[in-house]
């Protein structure tokens, strides 16, 4: 079902509602030409208990996955965060730094983000290979071969390292994030469980065909919305839910906003964590840009 990533989110319900219940009723169809009606009414008893047990199991199965997919979801928007945090302090740190080493870090910070949002973000939506760590092993050169002048420079230098840290962290579980998917075993288990519960619900017989026909496509669209869910929130780079770049884009803002104020302002501004109006504005505006 990984193609449905590359699909709006109506073609994707469209064609799981269509596609799951047509061949749930299909099944349904074959049972009832292949098995007389009076056998399968013998089964309600026995088949009733077993399939409530079966659902229950099945049930507790997709909440489980859901609950961990969505746990990696929420942990790859974590680190999208602390990424963009670090590379908004790294470039408040530079600003104590002595020229040339100061404009040349904060150009390679911008460069950076630059090359997230419109380089590194696409390719990943495409699960497309790109190289992540020229950005990176830039911002180290620059940082290792500073020369520190005195205690203070001293310690911006090993504030920065605690940055750098960050970023590199983020882009490689990023990048890994953006590659991995689920256990094939896991899906393995999800379709054998899907199949054979929607088959087991053909154990029971209805006078009318129609009536038992809704009821399976009913019930079979609602698996297959589950699964969908699922496998928009294992794919948390993919599809039509992602995990958004708006961090970085906000971090250019913050830039922005540190290029106007002198250091000792910053740290009473800036770095209390209080947005100003125009820098809230800013953030809207790229909020809707990336949303496009």
């Amino acid at each position: 079902m990984d193609f449905l990533l590359y699909w709006p989110s109506s073609l994707q319900v469209t064609f799981v509602l269509v596609a799951f219940s047509s061949l749930s009723v299909l099944g349904l169809y074959l049972v009832r030409s292949l098995v007389p009606l009076e056998k399968l009414k013998k089964n309600h008893e026995v088949a009733g208990f077993t399939f409530g047990v079966l659902g229950a199991f099945y049930g507790l199965l997709l909440a489980f996955v859901i609950v961990a997919v969505w746990q990696r979801y929420e942990q790859a928007d974590a680190l999208v965060q602390t990424e963009a945090m670090s590379l908004t302090s790294l470039y408040r740190l530079s600003k104590g730094f002595a020229e040339p080493a100061a404009t040349e870090m904060q150009q390679a910070l911008r460069t950076y983000t630059h090359n997230v949002i419109d380089i590194q973000w696409p390719a990943m939506a495409n699960n497309e290979i790109v190289d992540t760590s020229v950005g990176p092993l830039r911002l180290w050169e620059i940082v290792a071969r500073y020369r520190p002048e005195d205690s203070r420079h001293l310690m911006l230098v090993d504030k920065s390292f605690d940055q750098l840290s960050h970023i590199s962290e983020g882009v490689s579980l990023r990048y890994l994030y953006s590659r991995e998917n689920l256990p094939s075993v896991v899906w393995l288990v999800i379709y054998a469980g899907l199949v054979i519960t929607i088959g087991f619900s053909y154990f029971f017989g209805l006078e009318t065909f129609y009536s038992q026909a809704l009821m399976c496509a009913v019930f079979s669209s609602l698996l297959g919305l589950t699964l969908l869910a699922i496998l928009e929130l294992a794919h948390p780079y993919q599809g039509s839910v992602t995990v958004s770049d708006v961090p970085f884009r906000f971090a250019l803002v913050r830039m922005d906003a540190l290029d106007k104020v002198a250091l000792g302002d910053t740290g009473s501004d800036t770095g209390s964590g209080q947005i100003s109006a125009a820098e809230s504005e800013s953030l809207d505006f790229a909020s809707r840009n990336s949303n496009r």
